[in-house]
Order: C-alpha cells, then structure tokens, then sequence
C-alpha cells in the first residue's frame, strides 16, 4: 500500500465524514467553516494572550526577586535595631516581671 493511496483514503474518509455530520446537524457548510474560522480566530487571540499574560509575569517576578534582594540591607538594619532595643529593655521587662511575681505571690 502506498502513502498516496493511504493520505487518499484518509482525506476521502475525512471528507465523507465531514459531509455526514453537516447533514446531520443540518448546518451550511459556509457557516460551519465560517464558525469554526472565528473559534480558531478566537483560541489564537487566547493563545496570544497567554502569552503575553506569561511575559508580564515572569517580568513582575523579576521585579519582585530584585525588590527582595535591594530591600535585604534595610531588613538587616531593621533586626540589629530590634536585637538592640531588645538588649536594652531587657533589665526593665525582668523588674517589672520580678514585680509581678512578687505581687502575684502576696
């Protein structure tokens, strides 16, 4: 059997298959092609948007990762700040729990 023979056969099933459903949806041929002409219209306008909607995402990501990296320096001074007021205000946090213990206990 040839690839001739055989993409003839193939094609002719297609076709007969094709004439069978428009006639038994009872459609026109020119408004089905028609449809189905805007529904590929409309999948690649989807495809397309996509894609774009991909871009803008991994260009926000992008942004996002570099935002973190510059902000780490001031993230760094904020939690040296803290561990030092926190070094600070310990001796006056344990009076004042040494003072309600002391009260609790009475």
């Amino acid at each position: 059997m040839g690839i001739g023979r055989f993409l003839t056969g193939a094609t002719l099933a297609t076709g007969v298959g094709l004439v069978a459903y428009l006639t038994l949806t009872k459609q026109d041929p020119l408004t089905w092609s028609q449809g189905v002409r805007a529904q590929a219209k409309h999948t690649v306008k989807k495809v397309d948007d996509l894609r774009a909607a991909k871009d803008q995402l991994t260009r926000n990501v992008t942004k996002l990762s570099q935002a973190i990296t510059d902000a780490q320096p001031a993230l760094d001074e904020i939690q040296v700040s803290v561990d030092k007021f926190g070094f600070k205000v310990a001796p006056r946090v344990a009076a004042i729990e040494e003072t309600l213990a002391k009260w609790d206990a009475e």
